[in-house]
């Protein structure tokens, strides 16, 4: 046997093309695409011989034709109908040799009718049928076509529409139009495949038509007007009955219903030829749902004949379909489909009920097609289809001759095995794509979980962070950011370090693509001198919840030690991380990698002189004096920041000390302090200065250390009773003492010092005791201290500024002095 499977030929191509409506007659087409314009293509020349352009959008064509003449009937869509001549190439033997379209304008003169509601018309037997919408009433208008203008009017019928809201429409319905379908029944015919020509109209054998129809129609032979609304009813009239006069005189309408398919109707038709003619009559809705009208066989006991309606589904959305003899052809989105529609009888022996097979659908392979002419036979006996696809393809589908029990069981054994590998490879390339389909779904469902992760630990720390000033202070953030500064020794070598952990409390992962990065740097910079900032940065593998990450980090950078320094600590994530350089997004990746990385804060730390202080015993003691007062100067203005070019040298060497004083009273609402002599209260305030991690470690009101140059340092607390302070009676103070050889250690602990306090009173937390009144005569010695040094160092600028010459050594001394002068006799700290 011959292969059984169709070839499809292209013939021409269009622009893109959504609303198709086309017709043939003998081996022209004419096509519209919903524009102006009307082409009538040549099939035998494949290529368009004439354009013929009207005055708006043509949505609707149909040919006529009477002695020899040929018409062609055009609805626009601004409801005007048109009938014009066919040029005379067409219908003449000559054939157009030119490359080049003739094109053909149609005049206003060749306006028939105007009616903005005309929604579709057809021609038969010289009567024009027109379908408007008026307002909610569907209007049927048939007119007599005579050889000129006006039309007279026959008949006007009207059926009212329905609602159809409670019908769902998908959005794929929604983009293709659903006009009302026109089609004639005509009594009496040959089958429904036809060769080329002109009559396009289905036939129906006469004792179906007579059952559906009725009786007039059928003695009259008039044909029938079937039409498919939008709603999904079909409807139907004869078209030569005569009026019916109902029993008050008025006129009955012959329009009645034949069913609802509930959703717009596609095609109408008839197929399955019997011996008289077709028997079935058959109706496709958009959706996909098949209608099939058939009368049933006459009974044993001799019973009249009756029809039966057979509704069927197939695949939707329907766009286009067409019917032969034997099958129904219907394009949906994917795919061009034939349907086997052939009947058999289901009790040969007792011949009881006639019944239909299982419907069968055959793919043909041909996908994206809008609109279908046909079916044709050709001199081989095969059937042809004339498809157009939504991209502008005007194709030829040819199929083999088909056999009762249709295509499939043409293929032979080694045709069929073919098949079979063929579907088993297809089946194997799907379950490939299928598989890597999975993948990429499995790849972003994995990076949308990461991400949401990541979203939801940033969210935390925000939150963490800005409530920080309203949180508790027994409240932990869910991660939280801990360092504190140990000397470490390594082959005889001593090196501060910070110490940092990282605690995850909270429910979430810290997993790959999260990163902790420090960054140190000093307090104090000055614009002229290098940046001795510092950045580390830890990828985190996967940090669970309730694990803890320990990091060292040096403090010492550039050769040198520059206290003190602020350490920020952030978490940051690398977006690159979301999809691996290896993953099926290759572009995702790189646009990830560009756009960097997102960062949250966890907290600040600041390391002073009092976190990095050496407690006696805990090192050996490598003493590094610095005796002279230039030394002293030169140390404070580098703890500062400050470096200077000069190294002038003095005499003078010795300890040199710095005092603070608070209030007791101040001190214990604050700190909370329980004791109750001086001496306790002294060693508390000294071990929250000293060592606050470690209670209790300061047995002692003097604590011995060393500073980070290595110089010894002593700092002592007591108990100080000024008199002449307030009016109502003596002040208890603490007197907080800092002594040393090292000018920057002084300097750098006082300011330590001054930096705790000054976050202590910042804590509004406690409430101090009540304000009392301070003495005039205290406070006004206090201002003529102060004017007096600050007049000292204004005779020092202003000798040098008058030129006068004043040794770097002086000037060193008179600095020194006010320095010493100013932190020897502090104010008290209320």
């Amino acid at each position: 046997m011959a292969a059984a499977r169709c070839s499809v030929e292209f013939l021409s191509e269009f622009s893109d093309c959504q609303s198709v409506r086309f017709i043939q007659h003998d081996t022209n087409l004419f096509l519209t695409s919903g524009h102006r314009d009307v082409l009538i293509f040549s099939v035998q020349d494949r290529k368009v011989k004439t354009v013929i352009q009207f005055d708006d959008s043509v949505t609707c064509l149909d040919l006529t034709s009477s002695d020899d003449k040929h018409r062609l009937y055009a609805l626009c869509k601004n409801g005007g109908l048109y009938c014009t001549p066919l040029p005379q190439q067409l219908s003449s033997s000559s054939v157009n040799k030119s490359p080049e379209p003739m094109l053909h304008v149609v005049s206003n003169d060749s306006l028939v009718l105007k009616n903005a509601g005309l929604q579709a018309f057809t021609i038969v037997k010289k009567i024009l049928v027109t379908l408007s919408l008026d307002e909610s009433v569907w209007s049927f208008n048939l007119y007599e076509e005579p050889g000129s203008k006006p039309f007279c009017k026959l008949a006007h019928f009207q059926i009212s529409t329905v609602m159809t809201c409670c019908l769902s429409v998908t959005d794929n319905e929604k983009s293709v139009s659903s006009p009302p379908v026109l089609t004639c029944i005509y009594p009496e015919g040959s089958t429904s495949v036809k060769t080329h020509q002109s009559d396009l109209h289905h036939h129906l054998e006469p004792h179906l038509f007579r059952l559906l129809f009725g009786v007039d129609a059928a003695l009259v032979s008039s044909p029938v007007i079937l039409c498919g609304l939008p709603d999904g009813r079909i409807c139907c009239f004869p078209l030569l009955v005569p009026t019916l006069i109902g029993p008050r005189g008025e006129q009955r309408s012959p329009i009645r219903v034949l069913q609802s398919l509930e959703q717009p109707i596609v095609f109408i038709g008839t197929c399955i030829s019997g011996e008289h003619g077709p028997q079935s009559l058959i109706a496709v809705g958009q959706r996909g749902k098949l209608l099939m009208v058939r009368s049933k066989p006459r009974s044993s006991e001799g019973k009249e004949t009756d029809y039966s309606f057979n509704e069927h589904s197939v695949r939707g959305p329907v766009l286009c379909a067409c019917a032969d003899d034997k099958r129904l052809y219907y394009s949906s989105l994917n795919d061009l489909h034939a349907l086997q529609l052939t009947t058999s009888s289901s009790s040969e022996a007792t011949g009881t009920e006639f019944q239909l097979q299982a419907l069968i659908s055959n793919s043909l392979g041909v996908c994206r097609v809008i609109a279908l002419a046909g079916p044709y036979t050709n001199p081989t006996g095969s059937v042809q289809l004339l498809a157009l696809s939504s991209s502008g393809r005007l194709m030829r589908v040819n199929l083999p001759q088909g056999s009762e029990k249709g295509i499939l069981s043409r293929l032979s054994s080694s045709l069929a095995g073919q098949r079979v590998k063929d579907l088993l490879a297809s089946i194997g390339n799907v379950w490939e794509r299928a598989e890597s389909l999975k993948q990429k779904l499995q790849e972003k469902n994995e990076s949308l979980k990461q991400l949401n992760q990541v979203v939801n630990i940033c969210s935390l720390l925000l939150d963490s962070n800005g409530n920080e000033k309203q949180s508790n202070m027994d409240t932990k953030p869910p991660i939280s950011f801990l360092g504190a500064a140990r000397w470490s020794s390594l082959l005889q070598k001593t090196s501060l370090t910070l110490t940092c952990v990282l605690k995850n409390s909270s429910d979430c992962t810290l997993e790959h693509g999260w990163t902790l990065c420090i960054q140190v740097h000093p307090l104090y910079q000055h614009p002229n001198t290098e940046s001795s900032s510092s950045s580390y940065s830890f990828p985190l593998r996967k940090l669970d919840s309730g694990q803890k990450l320990d990091v060292t980090i040096p403090l010492e950078s550039n050769g040198g030690l520059f206290l003190p320094v602020k350490v920020c600590c952030s978490l940051s994530f690398s977006l690159s991380a979301l999809f691996g350089p290896d993953a099926s997004s290759p572009g995702v990746y790189q646009l990830l990698k560009e756009m960097g990385s997102i960062s949250a804060p966890l907290s600040t730390l600041t390391v002073d002189w009092l976190d990095v202080l050496r407690l006696e015993g805990s090192f050996s003691h490598n003493n590094i004096s610095c005796n002279t007062i230039s030394d002293g100067i030169q140390a404070f203005l580098r703890s500062r920041g400050v470096f200077t070019k000069h190294s002038d040298k003095t005499s003078k060497s010795g300890p040199v000390a710095v005092v603070v004083r608070v209030s007791i009273e101040l001190l214990k609402s604050k700190l909370h302090l329980s004791a109750t002599s001086s001496l306790e209260a002294s060693m508390s305030v000294l071990n929250w200065l000293v060592s606050p991690e470690t209670i209790g470690s300061v047995k002692s009101p003097v604590v011995n250390a060393y500073s980070p140059d290595g110089c010894s340092v002593k700092i002592m607390a007591k108990e100080v009773t000024l008199g002449d302070f307030y009016s109502e009676g003596p002040l208890e103070a603490l007197e907080i003492c800092v002594e040393s050889t090292s000018m920057a250690a002084v300097c750098g602990l006082h300011h330590a010092i001054l930096r705790r306090l000054r976050d202590l009173l910042r804590d509004s937390s406690a409430q101090c005791g009540h304000t009392k009144k301070l003495k005039a005569q205290s406070l006004c010695e206090a201002v003529r201290h102060v004017e007096s040094l600050y007049k000292d160092l204004q005779d020092a600028q202003n000798q040098t500024a008058l030129g006068g010459e004043m040794k770097t050594n002086q000037r060193s001394d008179i600095l020194f002095h006010i320095f010493l002068q100013l932190r020897a006799n502090p104010l008290v700290i209320l």
